[in-house]
C-alpha cells in the first residue's frame, strides 16, 4: 500500500496501527487469565466470541496460541515493548495521552521481565501475576 510521498509517514502509521494490534492482544490476553483465574474454562470465552460480532481471525490466532501454549514469535514481546516505548514517546511529541497503550507496555514489560520476551507478544498473558 503506498500510504505517502512525505518521509515518515509510514512509521508514524505503523505506531498507531501496534497501538491496535498490543490493545486487541492485551484484551484478549487478559480475557483468557481472567476466566481462568475464576475458575471458568478458558476455552469458553473463544466459544461465546466465535462468529459473533467481537470475532476476527485475529482473535482466533491469538486465543487459540495462548490455549495451546504456543508463543512462537510473529512479533516478539521483547519487539512490542520497543514499539510500545516508541508509541508512547511519539504520542506524548504530539500531545497526546495514550493511557492504554502506557499501560500495555507496562504489561509487556512484567512478562519481558519473567523471561518471556524472545516469545510471541500473546505472551503478555503471563504478566498476570501480580
Amino acid at each position: 500500500m503506498w500510504v505517502s510521498e512525505q518521509s515518515g509517514v509510514s512509521s508514524k502509521l505503523k505506531l498507531a496501527l501496534n497501538s491496535w494490534a498490543f490493545a486487541l492482544t492485551h484484551g484478549i490476553a487478559e480475557s483468557l487469565s481472567i476466566a481462568e483465574s475464576l475458575g471458568v474454562d478458558p476455552s469458553l470465552v473463544i466459544d461465546v466470541v466465535k462468529d459473533g460480532p467481537m470475532d476476527s481471525p485475529y482473535f482466533q490466532l491469538k486465543s487459540a496460541a495462548i490455549i495451546a501454549g504456543n508463543y512462537d514469535p510473529s512479533f516478539s514481546l521483547d519487539n512490542a515493548v520497543k514499539d510500545a516505548e516508541l508509541i508512547v514517546d511519539a504520542s506524548k511529541r504530539a500531545g497526546v495521552k495514550v493511557d492504554s497503550v502506557e499501560a500495555g507496555l507496562e504489561r509487556f514489560k512484567r512478562a519481558q521481565q519473567a523471561g518471556h520476551g524472545n516469545k510471541d507478544m500473546a505472551a503478555t498473558y503471563f504478566a498476570k501475576s501480580l
